[in-house]
């Protein structure tokens, strides 16, 4: 455990997987009554070329196969096609194993530094100094990012919709304790993070060295679920209670 207490670690419940399975069922008939059909893969590179197909923007960062290899163990992705068979919305997830002393900040210090530029061309640096939330952090987490919806499609809120399957789909496949994305500042939106079922919001989760990045928002706000936050989207979702479109 951190000093604080606050170390996340594995489900120590048993997860309702018939109720899982409810709220699941929820959100895909939901895909289907807009007429989408849900399809999910551990292939990155095929998921690159149904976005390159459709007209979608390609993975950057944190899941592009030019800086990443994911074994089918580590991460996945979902995606929404059309009765064409066109690729209209996407949402990637991907697991990571912090043994403390580790921590999201100490992950996120490298991580960053290896697949995002600075405004100069080099590497982007994180400062000595980092905002706690991500010190508080450690044990099994869930990124979430990727998510990408077709203009025709923005206004049927599926990238919340594709946010919250891919919680549950984490959630059951590998029980982490905590569940995580990023949103730009430059284009927040209170209703998105809200709709994508996270619970949790930290402006400023990051502090740069100078100077700051080229193709990130230097405020990047950290949005996130504990375990038990998702489980009670679960509730929600399986009881009706949480809004879909």
């Amino acid at each position: 455990a951190t000093s604080d207490g606050t170390s996340m670690h594995k489900l120590d419940f048993e997860l309702d997987k018939a109720q899982l399975k409810r709220a699941w069922g929820v959100i895909d008939r939901e895909f289907q009554r807009l007429g989408l059909m849900l399809r999910r893969g551990s292939d990155f590179d095929v998921v690159e070329a149904m976005a390159a197909a459709s007209g979608l923007k390609r993975l950057e960062g944190h899941f592009t196969p030019s800086l990443n290899t994911y074994t089918p163990s580590q991460a996945f992705w979902l995606a929404l096609v059309d009765e064409e068979d066109r690729m209209v919305g996407r949402v990637c997830a991907r697991f990571d194993r912090m043994a403390y002393p580790m921590t999201l900040t100490d992950f996120w210090r490298k991580y960053f530094h290896r697949c995002y530029p600075d405004a100069e061309g080099g590497k982007v640096v994180l400062s000595d100094k980092q905002p706690r939330v991500g010190r508080r952090i450690t044990g099994d987490v869930v990124y979430l990012g990727g998510t990408e919806v077709a203009k025709e499609w923005r206004g049927s809120k599926l990238g919340g919709l594709l946010n919250q399957m891919a919680q549950i789909e984490a959630l059951d496949e590998w029980g982490a304790g905590f569940y995580y994305g990023w949103v730009q500042g430059f284009n927040f939106m209170d209703g998105f993070w809200r709709d994508c079922g996270f619970t949790r919001a930290h402006f400023h989760a990051l502090n740069w060295v100078e100077p700051l990045p080229g193709t990130l928002d230097a405020n990047l706000i950290f949005v996130a679920n504990t375990a038990d936050d998702v489980c009670d989207l679960i509730d929600r979702i399986a009881n009706g209670l949480q809004a879909k479109s």
